[in-house]
């Protein structure tokens, strides 16, 4: 299985890219929260016109704007606006869009256009305007952690955890995200003998997991290869479909030897096994050969 994602510059990159769509002298941009403000604010930013979410449309709640540019068009309240575009980053069964505009009253909805970044169909009938054709399963950066995905997730505990602490005698309390749901495995490079520990951590800080794996007393935890070979081999075992990674070279091996797709934070990409990140990785390989050539001969 590959698992398709999505970047905060990947959305940039993919508006830019499908702006003629958006040709029309619209009024006002209205996100759906929370995942559709992110597009909306993006959208509403290149057309120069005011963004709000959909609650603050309906109940005509005075817009703001900043003092540093002049917007197209000066609107005061939201039902000023006689065309808006109302925006979700994507759409797949269309309930959630739908039970937006179900909300609304006709004579406001007769004013509106829907438009989603990302589909799960390339042709469909609930939504006026298509961006990009995006086929399940995909994630996005910015919902990654409060995706269903998650249940079916291995995570690197240490990964979980804030880089300036995580290096100190204490096992850290703090952690860099919060998981929504609840994570099927939490894989710690930590010996058994720190299971209390970090059990403690874990709870402590309202993370959810149905499984703590840890590594054998044992074993050292000072050697890399042995840590690897113990992600493979967990990743392997689990009815995970997802490994969630720090490290960018053991991610990419993890994927190698497991067959399976890894989340990597640090390149915040997702390395799906002989998939398109491979063909990319391989490309920036050649094109950096060239480029050393071609400076070696300048210089």
């Amino acid at each position: 299985m590959q698992i398709r994602f999505k970047s905060y510059s990947d959305l940039s990159k993919d508006i830019t890219k499908n702006f003629g769509k958006l040709s029309g002298d619209w009024d006002l941009v209205v996100g759906i929260p929370r995942s559709g403000m992110v597009p909306a604010y993006m959208i509403a930013l290149a057309l120069n016109v005011n963004c709000t979410d959909i609650s603050s449309w309906l109940h005509n709640y005075p817009l703001k704007k900043g003092i540093t540019r002049g917007l197209k068009k000066n609107l005061s309240l939201p039902w000023e606006a006689e065309k808006v575009l109302i925006v979700d980053d994507s759409i797949m069964s269309g309930k959630s869009m739908k039970a937006e505009i179900d909300s609304l009253p006709d004579w406001l909805l007769a004013r509106a256009s829907t438009l989603a970044v990302y589909s799960s169909k390339p042709i469909r009938n609930d939504v006026d305007i298509i961006l990009e054709f995006l086929p399940y399963p995909r994630v996005f950066e910015w919902n990654i952690f409060h995706h269903n995905i998650m249940s079916r997730s291995c995570v690197c505990f240490e990964g979980m955890v804030l880089e300036d602490e995580a290096g100190s005698d204490k096992i850290a309390m703090h952690f860099r995200y919060m998981p929504s749901g609840v994570i099927d495995t939490i894989v710690s490079c930590q010996n058994e003998s720190s299971r209390h520990e970090v059990e403690t951590c874990l709870v402590s800080s309202g993370i959810l997991y149905k499984n703590l794996v840890m590594v054998d007393n044992d074993t050292n935890v000072m050697e890399i290869d042995s840590l690897v070979k113990f992600k493979i081999e967990t990743f392997i075992a689990s009815s995970a479909d997802l490994f969630i990674e720090d490290n960018a070279d053991q991610a990419r091996l993890i994927c190698r030897e497991a067959k399976k797709p890894v989340f990597c934070l640090s390149d915040n990409c997702i390395y799906n096994s002989g998939g398109e990140n491979w063909s990319r990785l391989i490309k920036n390989k050649i094109k950096f050969l060239v480029w050393k050539v071609v400076n070696r001969r300048v210089w």
